[in-house]
């Protein structure tokens, strides 16, 4: 997926500055290796599905990637992301977050298809 448009890197960074001000965990964008992936440790993998998230102070994240066949030579790729909220905090900032959350993943998705030229079909 190659690295993140700058609109994406400038808002984790305000991100990571406002949320360091509550002792939660900052994010990066990266890909390093099979042990984390856009800064998410892998929890789990197999051959169709790849578990990533963390639990903090505020919230348990996960996010759970499908790549399944369809049809010949094609692949549907899904993307869920689930949460559970510890607290108030947890719920705001997920409140918050969470039209950024959509619009990057559409993003990073769009990307993705279009690096393989494949057409993309809902989000």
């Amino acid at each position: 997926m190659g690295r993140a448009p700058r609109w994406v890197g400038a808002l984790l960074k305000i991100r990571n500055r406002i949320v360091g001000l509550f002792g939660l965990k900052s994010a990066e964008l990266e890909l390093t290796g099979q042990n984390k992936i856009g800064g998410f440790p892998v929890i789990d993998h197999d051959g169709e599905r790849v578990l990533l998230g963390f639990d903090d102070k505020h919230l348990d994240f996960r996010i759970i990637v499908t790549v399944e066949p369809e049809g010949a030579g094609h692949q549907h790729v899904s993307l869920t992301t689930l949460v559970n909220r510890h607290n108030l905090f947890g719920r705001i900032y997920i409140l918050v977050v969470t039209p950024f959350h959509k619009l990057i993943v559409k993003t990073f998705l769009k990307r993705f298809a279009a690096s393989k030229g494949l057409s993309r079909r809902s989000a």
